[in-house]
């Protein structure tokens, strides 16, 4: 680890050198800083690097998600910061320490620092868990690398510790942001961005992997600021895996309003571990709800068809089962709702409207003081149609609910219905 005094001897010797070159520039006539040249006839960028590249390299580096982490399963990203003359290398990245779990993710418990680590240790810390590093060359004048390295090395030396945020300020963003702080103009996305256009629950969905069981908690949690409020361009770049793409066409807007590209048109270098994670070979979440409602239809069917014992009691199961899910699913939303202090998890939530205390109220207020069986059935009637009302409305509307939501509100349904159709049995 490089300490603060050599860093900051560093940081002269970079600014000496910087102004140094710059006067030979003016007084030869040549350029010592990456520059950019429109060639209007061939309708193509040349590009002119020199003294400068060899002297200070700026990298965009991303890690493959990973399925032993949750807080990588959109990828890591960081940034490469290379001064060959001096043999410096060193990564900065946002690190958080010991993993605690995925509720202190969902309501900001989980802290957060920028932190410098030389390159080879820490691309080997991704290569020993099987993970792919891709390496994105960036294009950056000699002064906006130098004011970014001292930008990012003043924040690691302050040591704050602001708190995760996992869609507002996760990796990727907090470094886009620092080097945006940097550019001399402005940072504006092209086409690429507008491909990815929705709300961080259409866009989050579209990047999970079909086989990610993280697809139901956190679109169960997601509130309104994450379902209603498309994403702004900036906000994109909370999905690591995605800011390369959105790199691809980005620019440099100036103030005199010449533009360049942000990225490196050289092919990417890839990182390979010798052991990579094996393929994730596991039937898609939704393969599981199918099968879960084909059973739940059966045996229901079975119960109405027939007065078997043993399927009365796989029922009689399966209602706990159920009714201890939707504890256990109603319980965590208002337990982060109440803890959390990020918007994306806390405020309103569609879901409240059918995962609430209301029917657990209702159920333990029977078990005390047994309702009467015309009373029983009209309660579980009532909350089957509203069950089928909500989904019907969620999908009229759109891009609120995932399918997995559908057939776990459908469980429900299935079974409350059931219920609040069933006719009493006539006494002999």
């Amino acid at each position: 680890m490089v300490t603060d005094r050599l860093r900051k001897i560093f940081l002269l010797l970079l600014g000496f050198v910087w102004g140094a070159l710059s006067v030979f520039g003016e007084t030869e006539g040549d350029s010592t800083h990456i520059q950019l040249m429109a060639a209007e006839d061939h309708g193509q960028e040349e590009l002119l690097i020199e003294d400068s590249a060899s002297f200070l390299q700026i990298s965009f580096l991303v890690a493959d998600p990973s399925q032993q982490h949750s807080q990588s399963v959109f990828g890591h990203a960081f940034l490469r910061m290379q001064c060959p003359s001096a043999d410096l290398d060193y990564c900065f990245t946002m690190e958080s320490g010991d993993y605690e779990g995925l509720l202190d993710i969902c309501i900001g418990n989980y802290p957060n620092r920028l932190a410098c680590i030389p390159t080879a240790e820490y691309i080997a810390t991704f290569l020993d868990e099987g993970r792919v590093v891709t390496e994105y060359p960036l294009l950056l004048e000699l002064e906006e690398g130098q004011q970014l390295w001292q930008l990012l090395d003043e924040t690691v030396a302050s040591g704050l510790s602001p708190y995760h945020d996992y869609f507002h300020h996760g990796c990727s963003q907090e470094i886009i942001r620092l080097l945006a702080q940097c550019l001399h103009g402005t940072l504006t996305f092209g086409e690429a961005a507008r491909q990815y256009d929705g709300t961080l629950f259409t866009l989050g969905n579209r990047l999970l992997p079909a086989q990610s069981w993280l697809h139901l908690p956190s679109t169960l949690l997601i509130t309104t600021d994450g379902t209603d409020r498309r994403l702004t361009d900036m906000e994109k770049t909370a999905f690591p895996l995605l800011v390369p793409i959105l790199l691809s066409d980005a620019q440099v807007t100036a103030p005199d309003g010449s533009r360049r590209p942000i990225l490196h048109a050289t092919t990417p270098t890839r990182y390979l571990p010798r052991n990579p994670e094996p393929e994730d070979r596991r039937w898609p979440i939704a393969v599981w709800f199918w099968a879960a409602l084909a059973t739940t239809v059966a045996l229901t069917m079975a119960e109405r068809l027939t007065e078997n014992r043993i399927v009365q009691g796989m029922t009689h199961i399966l209602d706990i089962l159920l009714l201890a899910l939707y504890a256990f699913i109603t319980g965590t939303m208002l337990y982060i709702c109440l803890r959390s202090s990020l918007p994306t998890t806390s405020g309103w939530n569609w879901n409240y409207l059918i995962y609430n205390p209301l029917p657990l109220l209702v159920a333990l207020y029977d078990h005390c003081y047994p309702l009467t069986p015309s009373a029983r059935r009209h309660t579980y009637l009532i909350y089957a149609l509203w069950l089928l009302a909500f989904l019907a409305v969620m999908f009229i509307v759109g891009d609120h609910l995932m399918l997995e939501q559908y057939l776990l509100a459908g469980l429900f349904a299935v079974r409350c219905f059931a219920k609040g159709t069933k006719k009493n049995k006539r006494s002999k």
